[in-house]
């Protein structure tokens, strides 16, 4: 889960929110968001990946054809693994709402444990089942290795290996460099770098996540990261820089309402305008704002300029003392 993402979730619930709470409700979110794109109809049922399935189909070498269906059973196997977990995130976060409202209990705090109990073994068995495939000298062409690598990196970081998840990305993106899941990687390795607090890094990874064609829902995230990293190194010209990726961020249109990306657009419009209040030029800001389209640049500027005629409205004058 993006710390930056979560921080971009964070005005839309209560304000007494925890922010593990906060970070399962956006990964709820994604989880719902995967099976509407039609994710689950990749693979089977979780069932059917046993513990020893990966290491017995990658053993070996046989034909092209034994190969291809080699790697497809061992992608299939761990996306089924991999889908299983992010249910059981999902009834993670049910369990935290409940536990908000007052609702959970002995009950919920016995079935809270037993599903990270469960979690830990299905993410452990998810990074075996990629790795299978990932490692397997026969199957290094094989055309799910990229989606296998990135698979596999995410189920690091899930279980807390940040370093080998960051040693899977960085491979990705060397190895498969012109695959679709390459601009994931860039991305994945920014959030890494922001969250250890490479923000130099963190930029230039968000930039090479832009390169190319990436869809509009990964450029969202990615400039939105990077607005966050150029705003952490401070100075005239990161904060000029940021506000153009936010700017950037408005200029690709909404997103689809109560999709993550929605998320992203209320936050970039919001710190848009109190950036470039706090620090933009207002001779200027006419032309800037036309850069974010018709259909948000004229009300962000409006929003701007009334902050700005606040700010030269006259306080109060001091009653004199009798």
């Amino acid at each position: 889960m993006s710390r930056v993402l979560e921080r971009a979730a964070r005005p839309t619930g209560s304000k007494m929110e925890p922010r593990g709470a906060a970070a399962r409700r956006l990964a709820a979110l994604v989880a719902i968001a995967l099976a509407a794109a039609g994710c689950a109809a990749r693979g089977g049922d979780a069932r059917g990946a046993s513990a020893g399935a990966p290491a017995r189909a990658a053993q070996g070498g046989g034909a092209p054809g034994a190969r291809a269906a080699r790697a497809e059973q061992l992608f299939r196997d761990a996306e089924s693994l991999a889908r299983q977990r992010r249910v059981i995130g999902v009834q993670l976060f049910v369990l935290d709402e409940a536990a908000m409202a007052g609702a959970a209990g002995e009950r919920g705090a016995a079935r809270r444990a037993t599903l990270e109990a469960e979690a830990a073994r299905v993410q452990a068995r998810t990074a075996a089942a990629y790795a299978a495939l990932v490692d397997a000298p026969a199957l290094r062409a094989a055309r799910q290795r990229p989606a296998a690598l990135l698979g596999l990196a995410r189920a690091l970081q899930d279980g807390g290996d940040l370093r080998g998840a960051e040693a899977r990305l960085r491979q990705l993106a060397l190895e498969h460099p012109a695959s679709s899941e390459a601009p994931e990687a860039h991305l994945a390795l920014a959030d890494l770098a922001f969250a250890a607090g490479r923000l130099d890094e963190a930029v230039s990874a968000c930039d090479a996540a832009l390169r190319g064609a990436a869809r509009a829902g990964l450029r969202k995230r990615a400039l939105y990261v990077k607005s966050w990293s150029l705003r952490g190194l401070g100075g005239s010209a990161a904060t000029e820089q940021a506000m153009k990726a936010l700017r950037a961020i408005v200029q690709l249109g909404p997103a689809p309402a109560g999709s993550p990306e929605a998320t992203i657009d209320e936050a970039a419009e919001r710190e848009l305008v109190e950036l470039y209040a706090a620090h933009g030029d207002l001779d200027q800001a006419r032309a800037f704002f036309a850069g974010a389209g018709d259909r948000a640049g004229p009300r962000l500027l409006g929003e701007v300029e009334a902050r700005a005629a606040r700010r030269r409205r006259p306080g109060p004058l001091d009653r004199p003392t009798l």
